[in-house]
């Protein structure tokens, strides 16, 4: 696009901008005022009350409300976790991308900046906050990426065609900046300072000055491109213009045209083009909102903030609390009644009776009036003031969610389920908030994925961060030769990449839970503290704790160590233990066969000595039946009783038994 074609453009997608999205800028601009307490007093009626001498008490109760959200926002501790989403992504990739954007996040205080966002949501119903890419150091050429803050929200205007809650979806943005006709002159000497209000050109210049000063912006916007992806033979897919001038037109399968678009960054004035164009590297407009919550209400967008709906009843809790402050200070002022005759050249003493601590007070004595004069009844506070008070407080409390048991306070809830439960309640009614930050931190890490391999595409040593916080230096985009073969390592610029936002307590949290796991399983099973005792030094905070874990490691059996990290010496003298063990081992084993070798052959012994015994036992019975003559009878026994069990054995088998 052309200069002028950019500029007229710009011009009309501003005023585009600013109309659309004009009611809910002056709605979040009186939530801001209400939230400091400057606005909480109408000014007609605040001049009124101060005319008549009467108090305009402010006792701004709204920003514990947006505390509350903001503090629940604190404790979300997002992180964005990277995982591969195509089949050239590598999980050891995946593994720096998400080192790496922690470390962008780490150097940029990306917590106070989504912090920051977020307390604008609440407050006004919006915030922002940008990502861009600056150099690493003065004398170097490799850039890197930051997370910065946009401190005034309603510096961006977002297209209003963009409906998801971080405006991802849109097709320009505007951050918009002010400076003086002077700072203006010095920093774009050759740009125009002609009064755009009176200068003939209506279409949006309008926009671009703010009483004295002169407004530039930094345009984003999408402009449409047409690219040709290729489908190579292997598979894998590239775009036309990013495959290299010697690709074989042999491997490209099949070409299809891809309706896409580039981001474009320029700074601009209302009439001039102060730099750029230029090429965002990433796909997205670098700007992200964080919403609060939103209505359609036809083809309006309706934002509310946490305090939108409570600033009635701040308004109202002011006016009863100085009504009820007006009525007490009344009640040492009542003025006294008597005859003009009774306080006749004495006014000085009787005008200042309220305010003047006199030892007396004198009259002129009336015989139309005896007595001296009598002093009005002081006024009574009003027990409905109190209540009405009371009311607007409830419906604060009412109108945001947020009660008693989630702002800290007693409250009738006497159980903790019933104070959980209330607690639970608040939550779950400001929860949009603490969402609609979730979607802007994953939006946040869409932008780093698509601009990391464009920013870090070079061969370099980068920082990485874990989830310990544990820095570790990582070569990236570099290659080593293996057998005439060139081997990528880390290449960044391969592969695809996907995230999804945890939210949960951080590593510190999760460290102190784990110390108190442990040791509350060790009280419950003594006996395995001699297995896991080096784990459990390990998790704790104190001194040293690392030595203790090492050394408590080192007692364990060697079955259940890591060897990993012992040094070769220690290695090596493990191994000789275990040898020296093995050996013992096998000594014990073939004592033990020797052992029982030698128990049996005596049992063998014993076994014949028992056979031979018994033999000569029969042989000593034998002789003494032939000398008595017995023998004959004897066998003739033995015989008759055999036969005798065969015959049975026959008939018990003829019968079926």
């Amino acid at each position: 696009m052309k200069p002028d074609d950019i500029l007229k453009m710009a011009r009309s997608r501003m005023a585009e901008a600013q109309e659309a999205d004009k009611d809910n800028r002056a709605r979040a601009l009186d939530d801001l005022k209400q939230l400091t307490g400057v606005g909480q007093w109408p000014d007609e009626i605040r001049e009124e009350r101060e005319v008549a001498g009467k108090p305009c008490i402010t006792i701004n109760r709204l920003p514990q409300f947006v505390r509350q959200v903001t503090g629940d926002i604190r404790r979300m501790n997002p992180a964005i976790k990277v995982s591969p989403s195509d089949n050239k992504a590598t999980e050891d990739t995946a593994k720096i991308y998400e080192g790496l954007i922690r470390h962008i996040e780490q150097r940029s205080d990306a917590s106070s900046v989504y912090e920051q966002a977020a307390e604008g949501a609440a407050a006004c119903s919006i915030g922002y906050f940008r990502v861009r890419t600056d150099w690493e150091r003065e004398d170097s050429f490799n850039q890197e990426i930051k997370i910065e803050r946009i401190r005034n929200a309603f510096s961006v205007y977002f297209d209003p065609a963009a409906e998801t809650p971080t405006k991802q979806d849109a097709g320009y943005v505007f951050v918009t900046e002010q400076m003086s006709a002077d700072d203006f002159k010095k920093s774009f000497p050759k740009a125009s300072q002609e009064d755009v209000d009176h200068d003939g050109k209506t279409d949006g210049l309008q926009h671009w000055r703010e009483g004295s000063n002169v407004i530039i912006a930094e345009y984003f916007w999408k402009e449409p491109a047409s690219r040709t992806l290729l489908l190579l033979a292997d598979g894998s897919t590239l775009f036309e213009d990013e495959a290299a001038d010697d690709l074989p037109q042999e491997i490209i399968v099949r070409k299809r045209e891809v309706e896409t678009h580039q981001v474009k960054w320029a700074k601009i004035s209302g009439n001039d083009l102060l730099e750029g164009p230029k090429s965002i590297p990433c796909k997205y407009i670098p700007i992200v909102a964080v919403s609060g919550e939103e209505w359609d209400v036809g083809e309006e967008v309706y934002r509310s903030s946490v305090i939108r709906h409570a600033k009635d009843s701040q308004q109202l809790y002011n006016f009863f609390r100085s009504t009820s402050a007006e009525v007490v200070t009344m009640q040492p002022k009542a003025p006294y009644i008597g005859t003009i005759k009774q306080f006749e050249n004495l006014g000085g003493y009787w005008q200042n009776a309220n305010s003047e601590n006199y030892a007396f007070l004198p009259y002129n004595p009336d015989e139309k009036a005896p007595g001296p004069p009598q002093r009005q009844p002081p006024p009574v506070a009003s027990q409905g003031l109190a209540q009405e008070a009371m009311a607007a407080s409830e419906d604060m409390k009412a109108t945001t969610g947020i009660y008693d048991a989630a702002l800290g306070s007693r409250s009738n809830e006497a159980s903790g389920v019933a104070i959980r439960q209330r607690q639970m309640e608040s939550d779950v009614s400001t929860s949009i908030y603490t969402d609609n930050m979730a979607k802007a931190i994953a939006q946040c890490g869409r932008i780093l994925i698509s601009m990391i391999p464009k920013v870090y595409d070079t061969a370099r040593i980068v920082r990485i961060l874990g989830d310990d916080d544990q820095e570790e230096q990582v070569e990236i985009n570099g290659f080593v030769i293996e057998n005439g073969v060139q081997i990528p390592i880390n290449d960044l610029t391969v592969g695809s990449y996907d995230l999804r936002v945890s939210v949960g307590p951080n590593y510190s949290t999760r460290r102190q839970e784990t110390q108190e796991g442990m040791l509350e399983f060790i009280r419950n099973v003594p006996q395995a503290a001699q297995l896991i005792g080096d784990l459990v030094a390990k998790a704790m905070d104190w001194p040293d704790a690392e030595k203790i874990a090492d050394r408590l490691a080192k007692a364990l059996p060697p079955g259940m160590r890591d060897q990993s990290a012992d040094t070769p010496e220690e290695q090596q003298a493990q191994a000789m233990q275990v040898q020296q063990a093995q050996a013992q081992a096998q000594l014990q084993q073939q004592a033990q066969m020797i052992e029982l070798q030698k128990a049996s052959a005596e049992t063998r012994e014993a076994e014949a000595d028992a056979d031979k015994a018994a033999l000569e036992v029969q042989e000593q019975q034998l002789e003494l039946l032939v000398r008595s003559g017995q023998l004959e009878a004897t066998i003739a026994a033995i015989v008759q009783q055999q036969v005798a069990q065969a015959l049975a054995s026959r008939q018990q088998t003829a019968l079926g038994f």
